[in-house]
């Protein structure tokens, strides 16, 4: 996972350009998630798509605070049961209602991470728990795009993934 994110890390750094850290005030985005299943979520499932909507609060060109929301949807994989007899789960939405904080320590780069509740569904019932999710970013006068690890955490058990998100911001100050 730390191979992962330094990775990210340097791709990312290398791609800065253009002063855009969050000015002070409010910016508004919604976009497109794309997500990959890790450990046990991995077993039955395959990949997640969605939407997102985010919001976010410069409160200094270092400092902001950040809202998210959206829903994704994960593609059950086709499981053997052994015996020619297999299994394939439905389909499962996923959906997070997060807040916290983003640290831009150059110029378009960000760190950041965010807590709250996260929401899996599927025909008929739901589950959810603490949702927390370490994230790091570019983010471009027009657009932002994050990387992040999501786990979602209920009676001692994590169901995790990795997403790429892609957000057009719409909104400011």
């Amino acid at each position: 996972m730390k191979k992962v994110f330094l990775a990210a890390t340097f791709v990312v750094a290398s791609f800065m350009g253009a002063y855009a850290q969050p000015a002070e005030g409010f910016q508004f985005g919604g976009g497109v998630r794309a997500s990959l299943p890790i450990g046990n979520f991995s077993d039955s499932y395959s990949f997640g798509i969605g939407a997102e909507l985010q919001g976010e609060y410069g409160i200094s060109d270092m400092i902001s605070a950040v809202a998210t929301t959206g829903y994704s949807s994960f593609f059950g994989k086709n499981i053997d049961l052994g015996g020619g007899v297999s299994y394939k789960p439905k389909a499962m939405g996923y959906i997070p209602i997060l807040v916290g904080a983003r640290v831009y320590p150059s110029t378009n780069f960000f760190v950041g991470a965010q807590i709250g509740y996260g929401l899996f569904t599927t025909s008929g019932s739901s589950n959810g728990g603490f949702n927390y999710q370490p994230q790091v970013g570019y983010n471009a006068e027009a657009f932002q795009v994050a990387l992040n690890y999501n786990g979602l955490s209920k009676n001692g058990g994590t169901t995790s993934h990795l997403g790429l998100t892609a957000i057009y911001k719409f909104g400011g100050n």
